[in-house]
Order: structure tokens, then C-alpha cells, then sequence
């Protein structure tokens, strides 16, 4: 069972002073980081509406700035995944190598950028909008990677739930808030102020991030000695590096790729990852087409029943990860007992409400109730095995994340593209159980792998060359050390010298 036991002198001691933790200033910046990206991101998906003269979209004639037809539409919205897709293990590699603050404030900043020159480009050529598009992508690609590195150096062991999941549940709240806001935006300033505006909240808050954070807690100016202390020693300690002090590792970490491809956990989570990813696709994709054509609703309803499984996903997130950390410092779990229960209950419960909704007839209220609360638990995603990688390989987390983001996003589109296949013919109900089956049975299997084969431990080929890395450290200082020493007597047998000649 996980120590996450600190000695007494560690510890953090309450006192009569504020003081606010830096750990979670970066958890909120991290949060209000990920909402921007989330509505970077999918800014266009209602934005769209007002851009195109017809948008099959909601089947309504709009007076939009193009005549865009539907192929053409699909282009622009998914040009985003095409950059996306490709990024993510050369971001990963570059937050392992150059730190998570540049990383991350690169990447915000050029998809703010790219996201103000949108309605340019778009009024130039369809091809330069889709471009645009795809470099934001591209660059929004770094975002996961480094927050996972940035916590692997933040987060003391029994909170990395707690953490991560404020940082990264920006997303989820994000999809929630997106959508109504672009469309108040849109309707009341037109849809080119829906770039402008999102583009410029994301600059505002890139300044308060790169004021407040730090690639680390020994070079932030902001942290307490006791709180930096109380981090980098619980780090120590879960690492098992017999040090007194904190000595960090070096600034760049060789990645052991072999041990880190061959390992069945590494494998464990790239699938589970993959499996959910299909899932959340397929819903996300469908779900509004599924209700309009079995239960006949229009694009704003099916659009505001999208807004409550997010919602619950969010709100069920957070108290999730608080209450995992809660088990692990307690004790009363491991981390990779929790982490399998939270994983198995957010891959199955979903699967499982969404199947039976192809049985409840045109029941629209019961649809809705078994969408909402089967999303809800999707929330535990967050605490299960989206903490993973920090836990397997917290010095070669953001790389583990990339690999796996790769694979699962290419597993993701595949989802709503061979959906189209299986339900040929939209008011069928009988082909729409056949694909909640069809994905029922290829998330449960992500489940199952993940509970049969993965680790909430750190792993040892991570150990091993952690050890390697603080052993050259150690070694180098020594050599150092030595050097200062012979420097030092040799000045001092100079000046000796010199003393002697001068009475001379």
C-alpha cells in the first residue's frame, strides 16, 4: 500500500496569516486555462450557424457571410482534429524537455492568436479558415502534456487527484458555458465577434498565468518556504530518493521509450483511454442527431439538452477527486484499487444508460434522465485513469499523455465515422441500439483492460532512471565540489607565494 505519510516537520501547519497555496493558484489558473482552450475550440460549432447563407445545420436559411455547403462545412469544423491529432507527442516531447510554462504559454497564446486571425482568414478562402483552424489545433495539442508535467512537479502525492482534476475540469465546464455564450455573442455582435471575444479572454488570462506560475515550486516567487518544502519533500518521499534536501532532476530527462512502450501498464491505459474516447465521441457527435430524428427535436433543444450531461459530468468530477484523495491519505484504499473503481464505473454506467434508451420507446423524458445521469459518472474519468500517467511515470507523464492522446483521438474519430455506417438510416431505432451496443461493447473492453492490467503505482523501469538521473547529479556536484576545493587551496597557496615574494 502507497505511503503518503510526511513527517511532522514537513508537513503544512496552519497560522493565523493568509496565505493562499500556490499549488492551487496553479490548479485555478490551470482550470481557467483549459475554459479557454474548450472555447477556442469549439467556438465554430455555433458560430457556424451564423457564418453560412444555408446551414444544414438547423435546416433554416441564415444570411451568413458564405455559401458554404455541407462537405465544406464538415471540413472547416473538424480542421481543428487534423492538427490536433499530430502534435501531441512532439508537445509532449518539448514539455519534457523545456519545462511546462513555456510550453503552455506558447501554445494558449498562438491558438489566441490564430483565433483572432479566424474571421480574416475565413473571408480570404474556405482553405486558409480551414489552415487556421488546423494550426490551432496543432498548437492546442501541448495543452494536456504539459499540465500533466507541470503536476508531476506540483503535486504532492495525495493530491494529485484533487489537483489535476481542477486544472483539467476547465474542459468540461468550458463545453458547458461555450455553446449559450457563443450564441448570445453571435446573435447580439455578429459571429465575427465570437472570435474576437474568445480570443482576447484567453490573452487576459495568459498575463495572470505567466505572472503566477512557475515550472516548479523551487523558482516561484510567490510560494512559502514551508508550503515549497512540504512539496518537493513529499515528492522526495514518494520517489524514494534518499536525500534530505530536494535536489530536482535535471533540466532534460532522457525518456525511456523501450521500457516505457513495452510496459503492460503504459498499454493498459493507452486503451482505456482509447475506449472512452470512442464513447464521448460518438455521444457528443450523435446524440443532438439522435434526437432530432427519433424524437423530432429542433437544433436549440437538442442543443440545450447537450448543456446538462456536461454540466453533471463537471459537478461530479471535482467532488469525485476529492473524495478518491480522501481514501488514499486515510488509507482505505490504494491508488490503483480507487483508481480502477473510478475508472470501471465511468467507462460501464455511461455504456450501459445509453444502450437502454434504445428501449424506452419515445419516452423523451426518460431519454433525457438515463443521458444525464450515465454522463454524470464519466466525471470519474478524472480521478481513475486520467491520473495515470502522474501516477505510473510522474517524471514522464506529459510524454505517457501525449502517446496515449495520439492513439485515442485517432480511436475518437473513428467513432462518429463508423456510426455513420452502422445507422444508415437516422429514424431507425433498431440500428441506433445496434450502435449503443456496438459501443457498449468496445467501452466495457477498455474497462476491463484497464482493471485487469493497470497500476496507480510508479512503475520501476521510472524508478530506475530517476535513480540514474539523481546518481549523475550527485555525481557531477561531487566532482564540483572537488574542483571548488583544489581552486580554493590552490588560491590559497598563491597568495602565500605572493606574500613571501612581496617581503622580499
Amino acid at each position: 500500500m502507497e505511503d503518503f505519510t510526511i513527517s511532522s516537520s514537513y508537513s503544512e501547519t496552519k497560522n493565523n496569516n493568509f496565505y493562499v497555496r500556490q499549488r492551487y493558484v496553479l490548479a485555478v489558473l490551470g482550470f481557467l486555462g483549459f475554459f479557454n482552450a474548450s472555447c477556442l475550440r469549439n467556438n465554430v460549432n455555433v458560430a457556424i450557424l451564423a457564418m453560412v447563407n444555408a446551414s444544414e445545420h438547423n435546416h433554416t436559411e441564415t444570411k451568413g457571410s458564405f455559401s458554404w455547403d455541407s462537405s465544406q462545412q464538415g471540413l472547416f469544423l473538424g480542421s481543428y482534429f487534423y492538427g490536433y491529432a499530430v502534435a501531441n507527442i512532439p508537445s509532449g516531447w518539448l514539455a519534457n524537455k523545456y519545462g511546462f510554462r513555456k510550453i503552455f504559454t506558447i501554445s494558449m497564446l498562438a491558438s489566441a492568436i490564430l483565433t483572432l486571425a479566424t474571421p480574416l482568414a475565413a473571408k480570404q478562402g474556405l482553405y486558409l479558415a480551414v489552415a487556421i483552424r488546423a494550426l490551432t489545433g496543432f498548437s492546442q495539442a501541448a495543452l494536456y502534456p504539459s499540465m500533466n508535467y507541470a503536476w508531476s512537479k506540483w503535486a504532492p502525492p495525495s493530491e494529485i487527484s484533487v489537483l489535476y482534476s481542477i486544472s483539467i475540469s476547465g474542459l468540461e465546464f468550458g463545453l458547458t458555458v461555450v455553446n449559450p455564450l457563443v450564441g448570445v455573442i453571435s446573435d447580439s455582435l455578429g459571429w465575427v465577434a465570437v472570435f474576437y471575444v474568445t480570443g482576447s479572454m484567453a490573452l487576459v488570462w495568459l498575463v495572470f498565468f505567466f505572472i503566477f506560475t512557475s515550472d516548479a515550486p523551487s523558482n516561484n516567487r510567490w510560494i512559502s518556504k514551508k508550503e515549497r518544502l512540504y512539496i518537493e519533500r513529499s515528492i522526495v518521499k514518494r520517489e524514494n530518493k534518499a536525500h534530505d534536501e530536494f535536489q530536482g532532476p535535471p533540466k532534460t530527462i532522457s525518456i525511456p521509450w523501450k521500457a516505457m512502450l513495452g510496459s503492460k501498464r503504459s498499454w493498459a491505459f493507452f486503451i482505456v483511454h482509447s475506449a472512452d474516447n470512442w464513447f464521448q465521441y460518438t455521444f457528443a457527435a450523435l446524440m443532438p442527431t439522435y434526437m432530432a430524428k427519433v424524437f423530432k427535436y429542433d437544433t436549440t433543444q437538442s442543443g440545450l439538452l447537450m448543456i446538462l450531461p456536461f454540466l453533471m459530468q463537471f459537478l461530479v468530477s471535482l467532488p469525485a477527486s476529492y473524495f478518491t484523495d480522501f481514501l488514499r491519505k486515510k488509507r482505505l484504499m490504494t491508488t490503483t484499487q480507487i483508481r480502477k473503481i473510478n475508472t470501471f464505473l465511468a467507462l460501464s454506467v455511461p455504456a450501459l444508460c445509453l444502450s437502454l434508451t434504445g428501449y424506452v420507446g419515445k419516452n423523451h423524458r426518460a431519454v433525457i434522465s438515463l443521458f444525464t445521469f450515465g454522463y454524470a459518472f464519466t466525471g470519474l474519468s478524472l480521478p481513475g485513469y486520467l491520473s495515470c500517467p502522474l501516477d505510473i511515470a510522474p517524471s514522464h507523464s506529459g510524454i505517457l499523455f501525449a502517446i496515449s492522446n495520439t492513439i485515442a483521438n485517432i480511436v475518437g474519430f473513428l467513432g462518429p465515422f463508423s456510426a455513420g455506417y452502422i445507422v444508415a438510416d437516422h429514424e431507425s431505432l433498431l440500428l441506433w441500439q445496434n450502435l449503443f451496443w456496438a459501443s457498449f461493447g468496445i467501452t466495457i473492453t477498455g474497462a476491463i483492460t484497464f482493471v485487469t492490467f493497470g497500476s496507480g503505482v510508479e512503475q520501476t523501469w521510472v524508478k530506475k532512471q530517476d535513480l540514474k538521473q539523481i546518481h549523475l547529479i550527485t555525481l557531477l556536484a561531487t566532482k564540483l565540489t572537488v574542483a571548488n576545493e583544489i581552486l580554493h587551496d590552490s588560491s590559497q597557496k598563491f597568495f602565500k607565494l605572493s606574500e613571501l615574494f612581496g617581503k622580499f
